[in-house]
């Protein structure tokens, strides 16, 4: 039975089976409960209502075009797949695009402008990003996740990655550290800029010494993590604590470390993000920053789905949580010298 049938059957419109199905939407206990009985009775279980419907949008995911973006970076490859399965289970199309910062050869402006999109994804968005403004002048619905904006009017859907830095700050801070290394990654990525941002926040409320050199910004990659620890211990050895904008920083900084001798984390204490699988087993297990992943992919399908669906959204911007981890990478601050 399509949706249309059971709209027929129940005396509604199709969007409103649709959004009873989807649980979205205030409608009365009676009308639900109509709905509700005559789908259960003929639809199969873990049917999404937008296949019933033969609904079928183009989903366009903008990335960076960086070579390296998912080589070195199995959350974000996890992201991704996640994301493209949902949006597939749902019966739509989705085309995973790269992006530049130079607009006008980016491959992602190209397809805006050759061909017609539903709705898009702005994935590990750009600072200062130019694409924004192409979606709106296109009437184009889009949301912006790992890394955002907080000007007025931009959608996003997002884990509170400002909150999970400034939480690692505080924690580092109740354990004693002061001289705080921050291993950061990219900085032309928002993703990065919110982390830097949430540090500061943190830096400011714990009355902490904001310095700029015991800052270092790169790829999201283990390379990064080794090479800076190394850079930032030497410039620096009253350092007593690292935070890595990644796991796969983190990793690198472990392998730096070990190679001067300096312990984790008698010596330095280290913090990661992502809360990759692998991070529990490190020696020793890696404190970090957990996003719970697989709850945003689904939220984003249904609020894109609503956005192409109801044009008086004027905008959605939507924060989960992220939860810090402590594991044995991290230890109260003893005084050097």
């Amino acid at each position: 039975m399509k949706l249309k049938e059971i709209a027929k059957k129940a005396n509604v419109s199709i969007s409103t089976v649709s959004r009873i199905m989807n649980n979205q939407g205030n409608f009365s206990e009676e009308t639900r409960r109509k709905v509700l009985e005559i789908a259960n009775e003929h639809l199969k279980p873990g049917v999404a209502p937008s296949k019933l419907a033969n609904i079928s949008y183009k989903i366009v995911v903008i990335v960076p075009g960086n070579n390296d973006f998912f080589d070195n970076d199995p959350s974000t490859s996890a992201d991704l797949n996640h994301l493209k399965e949902e949006f597939e289970d749902y019966g739509h199309q989705i085309h995973i695009v790269k992006h530049s910062t130079d607009l006008q050869s980016s491959p992602a402006y190209k397809l805006l402008s050759e061909e017609k999109v539903d709705a898009a994804i702005i994935f590990d968005p750009f600072v200062n990003d130019k694409v924004f403004e192409e979606f709106e002048k296109l009437g184009i619905p889009y949301l912006l996740t790992n890394g955002r904006t907080y000007k007025i009017g931009h959608n996003y859907i997002d884990y509170d990655n400002r909150k999970g830095a400034y939480n690692v700050i505080r924690y580092l801070h109740e354990l004693g550290h002061q001289k705080i290394g921050i291993i950061a990654g990219p900085k032309q990525h928002l993703v990065n800029l919110n982390r830097l941002e949430g540090c500061k926040d943190a830096f400011r409320d714990f009355k902490m010494p904001w310095s700029e050199t015991n800052v270092l910004m790169g790829a999201f990659d283990p390379a990064h993590g080794y090479e800076a620890v190394k850079q930032l211990m030497s410039e620096d050895p009253s350092i007593t604590a690292f935070f890595t904008f990644n796991d796969i920083i983190a990793f690198g900084a472990m392998k730096g470390l070990a190679e001067m001798n300096i312990r984790i984390p008698k010596d330095v204490s280290l913090v990661g993000f992502d809360d990759l699988k692998l991070s529990e087993f490190m020696v020793p297990p890696l404190t970090t920053v957990r996003r719970f992943r697989y709850d945003i992919s689904s939220i984003i399908v249904k609020v894109l789905t609503e956005l192409i669906m109801n044009k008086n959204i004027a905008e959605v911007q939507i924060s989960l949580k992220t939860e810090l981890i402590e594991r044995e990478s991290c230890a109260k601050v003893v005084n050097k010298g």
